[in-house]
């Protein structure tokens, strides 16, 4: 782990666009990250409604969305 990123927010999505913009302008140079699909999560319709469980990461990696 290079760096754990916390947002917080009056609402859940005041939050989540927080967190949007913070990844959006993270600059990690040399290594992989996973930057860009932690950013599709936050698109992601039932993660935004809070429709998810501990399942949730896996459908989503395994629906290559």
């Amino acid at each position: 782990m290079i760096a754990k990123v916390i947002t917080h927010g009056t609402t859940r999505q005041d939050a989540i666009e927080k967190m949007k913009r913070a990844l959006s302008e993270f600059v990690i140079n040399g290594v992989y990250t996973n930057i860009e699909f932690q950013l599709g999560l936050l698109t992601d319709e039932n993660f935004i409604e809070g429709k998810f469980d501990t399942g949730f990461i896996e459908r989503k990696l395994s629906s290559g969305n």
